[in-house]
């Protein structure tokens, strides 16, 4: 069962992700953005599940020492503070972990070759497509449609490949300007020409 809440809690991160995404492509002076701030998203998850795993632990182990008769019991309103504290901190961090890791991501994928990053935004694009088919398959289930998994199997292969050609046709779109300082490739292998 955590698991699932822990697989949950990722998807909803990759949900929003990909939510970015679509808004970041639909407005020009952001697309150059969208597979960074897609991905500003997608860490979110894995860092929300460290956090709650964390503070999983320290539930446990506060129930494992009041066990003992002996134990030193802490005033509720002080465990209410320090997991106000914790929530606040492990979001501050996440964030701050998120920006570094998109800012790297950003710096990086420009200064792929056009070739590598058309592929890298294909693959990219694919996966979000494939976010959207299995919220559509999950709908499609929960309803109990008839032939709901062969429907919700040909939706999800159409998205991935839509979004994956749609991306390879506009991966110039997606890229932004050539960078001009600590460039690793010729601005003609940045353009693809």
């Amino acid at each position: 069962m955590l698991v699932l809440i822990f697989f949950f809690i990722a998807f909803f991160f990759l949900v929003v992700g990909a939510l970015q995404f679509l808004l970041c492509v639909a407005v020009p002076r952001l697309r150059k953005y969208a597979l960074s701030a897609a991905f500003w998203w997608a860490v979110w998850g894995p860092c929300t599940v460290g956090l709650v795993s964390l503070a999983g632990l320290a539930l446990v182990a506060r129930a494992l020492t009041e066990k003992d008769g002996d134990a030193v019991h802490i005033h509720p309103h002080l465990v209410t503070g320090i997991a106000w504290v914790y929530v606040v901190l492990g979001g501050l961090g996440t964030a701050a972990t998120a920006t570094s890791l998109a800012w790297l991501h950003q710096a990086i994928v420009r200064r792929f070759t056009f070739t590598l990053f058309r592929i890298y935004a294909t693959a990219v694009a694919a996966g979000i497509g494939s976010v959207f088919g299995w919220c559509f398959s999950w709908w499609t289930l929960g309803e109990q449609a008839r032939y709901g998994w062969a429907v919700s199997l040909c939706v999800m292969l159409l998205l991935v490949i839509v979004f994956a050609v749609r991306a390879y046709e506009g991966a110039h779109a997606l890229r932004g300007n050539a960078p001009t300082n600590f460039a690793w490739v010729s601005r003609d292998e940045f353009e693809g020409t």
